[in-house]
């Protein structure tokens, strides 16, 4: 017998839609998450379908999958929000560092 080979990821991250939730596909299912892992559901043409804890703990490579991916995915979110302009600092200058360390020594004067 030969083995299939699949071309397409086992996990793969799909989207966070506007409820702050993560889509994630782990082999043929779809799972969807919040980022705290409280709520966690089967997505289905029909809609989402909560998952029993009973589930989880006879198959906890689900938990541990949506964790790593959510988890990769938010570390994305959070290198692309640091990177803009607004997250940037310059360095203080000689005369501004100074001007502050004097401050702090002044101030029971």
């Amino acid at each position: 017998m030969e083995k299939k080979r699949f071309t397409t990821p086992f996990r793969e991250f799909i989207t966070r839609d506007d409820a702050g939730r993560y889509h994630v596909r782990l082999g043929p299912q779809t799972f969807s998450t919040n980022y705290t892992f409280t709520d966690i559901r089967i997505e289905s043409e029909n809609g989402g379908t909560p998952v029993e804890p009973d589930y989880l703990k006879a198959k906890p490579w689900i938990l541990r999958n949506l964790q790593q991916e959510v988890g990769d995915q938010r570390k994305k979110e959070r290198e692309a929000m640091y990177s803009k302009d607004c997250f940037q600092r310059t360095p203080y200058s000689k005369n501004q560092r100074m001007a502050y360390n004097n401050a702090k020594s002044n101030k029971g004067l």
